[in-house]
């Protein structure tokens, strides 16, 4: 209230209702609306009497003392809310009302009170667009330079060279017999007008809104309008628009050509582990299996157990590492068990190298999920027959361990114990062979080279070509909500920390193929302004011719809406 005894607004706000706020009653949203704008202002009206005015009268009462009694339970707890201020609820009409009431007409877009700059520019941008009139498409045609050029030369004729045209005019050559002049419009053909520079910007904007895409835009301009160069404007438009650049069919991502892992110098110097499961018709210590590879005998161990928490995996390496010592690298992928910082310290007490592999990307780790998908058919087996799964896992491990591996050709109990296994099989004395390591290395190295080049060709890799700064998105898992986007908000590439392997603004190591370009432009563009694109096309007026330490996870944390307002 003025000095004068007139009202005059400081401040307005308002919100949008949530799709379950909008199922309340009508009382409901109006003491929802009261109890919103208190604790909005809650700086400026703590600990001083004020006035609380409604345009609903039965608030009069149920927002006090006096009506808790017969308020319902959700308007009671919003009442408990205000109690510890100072108020008298008055009762004024919504004709009266008009100060609050126009807002109420007009809601946010959403209920988020913090505006996010992009997208409000973008805003502004669509609601700027209107129809262009035929008066000023006709002024905005005389005035063009590019249009003057153009009327005169197709009223003087034309040359029959290119090259005698100016600069300007040059690219209508191929249409001259198309073109023709209606007092100050030119057409191609009878129904297709040659739109001047200062409205191409704006023609595209309108033949894009809706977002249909570039095909959609460009067939929406060909029906109406023609000039040089429309589709690479398009284009140019199009990716300057921040809204476009965040949908997924503008984001592609791109497998990268195979990279094989180089065997180890020796065996147990490098091993691969990993979860899987949980598993059905298992019994309940069979629901999960843990498994560890050699990356270079191949050698498997498995635990079935009936929780894979970090005390579970770390009980499991350390009964392993007593029988065959501890490797110096270990290699896994990003879940919780491999990621805390007990898990970190066991690793750290035994100096275990901890390489993580890329977030969604389980061929990083190809060693071990190649097992997996072995053990899982094992286990397929072994249901089938209906066998204890323990026992059967185990001879399965016996066999698998005396059998040549695919890819170095001996057996892992072999370039393990430096000694061949003796089995069910064998009859004759076991006989070691001395050379077998380096017979080892040359037929890795051959197999790796054959299916890579296999590998490449059916996935059709292609080089990457991300840089450090570069913004990009990553795919999301396959696992999302249904309507939500696949891909995440733009990151910028820290540094190339594998062949194919990226530290990305968010802490984590991703794979090439989750990645897709996002521009640079598209970012620039959303706190400049939108016809900046433009300006290249313009004519003057006169013209002439290091691996991330292990982190907890972080819960997110909202703060409380009163303390929105809060100003220190």
């Amino acid at each position: 209230m003025h000095v004068d005894q007139t009202e005059r607004v400081v401040a307005f706000a308002s919100m949008t209702l949530s799709p379950a706020e909008r199922k309340y009653s009508t009382v409901e949203r109006e003491a929802l609306a009261c109890v919103w704008a208190v604790e909005k202002w809650r700086t400026y009206l703590w600990g001083r009497r004020f006035v609380l005015r409604t345009d609903h009268q039965a608030l009069t009462t149920l927002l006090t003392s006096k009506g808790s009694s017969r308020a319902g339970l959700r308007i009671a707890r919003w009442s408990a809310r205000l109690l510890c201020f100072t108020y008298d609820v008055t009762y004024r009409p919504g004709y009266m009302n008009v100060n609050a009431d126009c807002l109420s007409r007009l809601p946010l877009a959403d209920t988020n009170e913090d505006t996010d700059e992009p997208d409000m520019i973008a805003a502004i941008f669509r609601e700027s667009l209107c129809a262009i009139s035929l008066t000023e498409f006709s002024v905005a045609s005389e005035n063009c330079p590019e249009l003057i050029l153009l009327r005169r030369q197709i009223q003087e004729g034309w040359p029959k060279t290119k090259k005698d045209l100016p600069q300007y005019v040059a690219p209508y050559f191929q249409l001259r017999d198309e073109l023709s002049v209606h007092d100050s419009l030119v057409l191609r053909g009878s129904d297709r007008l040659i739109v001047p520079i200062s409205l191409r910007a704006r023609v595209v904007d309108l033949a894009h809104e809706g977002h249909q895409g570039i095909v959609r835009t460009k067939q929406r301009l060909r029906q109406l309008y023609w000039w040089p160069q429309l589709d690479d404007l398009v284009h140019s438009v199009i990716s300057s628009w921040i809204n476009c650049q965040f949908s997924d069919k503008v984001a592609i991502t791109a497998h990268a050509p195979l990279t094989p892992v180089e065997l180890p110098s020796k065996p147990w110097e490098k091993v691969g582990v990993d979860i899987t499961g949980p598993f059905e018709n298992a019994t309940w210590d069979c629901r999960y299996a843990i498994v560890l590879t050699d990356y270079y005998s191949k050698w498997p161990e498995v635990a079935f157990s009936s929780t894979v928490t970090t005390e579970v995996v770390v009980r499991f390496l350390a009964t392993v590492f007593s029988r065959e010592g501890n490797p110096n690298f270990l290699v896994s992928d990003n879940g919780a068990q491999f990621t805390s910082h007990a898990f970190a310290n066991f690793l750290k007490e035994r100096e275990i190298k901890h390489l993580r592999s890329s977030v969604y990307y389980p061929k990083a780790n190809g060693a071990v999920e190649r097992f997996n998908r072995v053990l899982k058919e094992c286990i397929q087996t072994t249901e089938r027959n209906r066998r204890p799964w323990k026992e059967a896992v185990t001879e399965f491990l016996h066999n698998y361990r005396a059998t040549p591996h695919a890819t170095t050709g001996v057996t892992p109990f072999e370039l393990l114990r430096n000694r061949k296994m003796r089995t069910k099989l064998n009859i004759l004395p076991t006989v070691n062979k001395n050379r077998i390591h380096e017979q080892v290395k040359e037929t890795v190295k051959r197999k790796q080279n054959k299916m890579k080049e296999y590998t490449d060709k059916r996935i059709r890799a292609t080089q990457p070509s991300f840089k450090v700064n570069d913004t990009v998105r990553v795919r999301r898992p396959e696992h999302v909500s249904k309507g939500s986007s696949k891909f995440t908000e733009p990151l910028t590439v820290m540094r190339k920390v594998g062949q194919n392997t990226y530290l990305l603004s968010d802490g984590r190591k991703w794979n090439v193929s989750k990645l897709a370009h996002f521009p640079k432009q598209a970012v620039n563009v959303a706190t400049e302004n939108h016809d900046a694109v433009f300006d290249s096309l313009a004519l003057p007026e006169n013209p002439n011719v290091p691996d991330p330490v292990p982190r907890r996870s972080q819960r997110s944390r909202n703060t409380p809406r009163w303390l929105t307002g809060f100003v220190r």
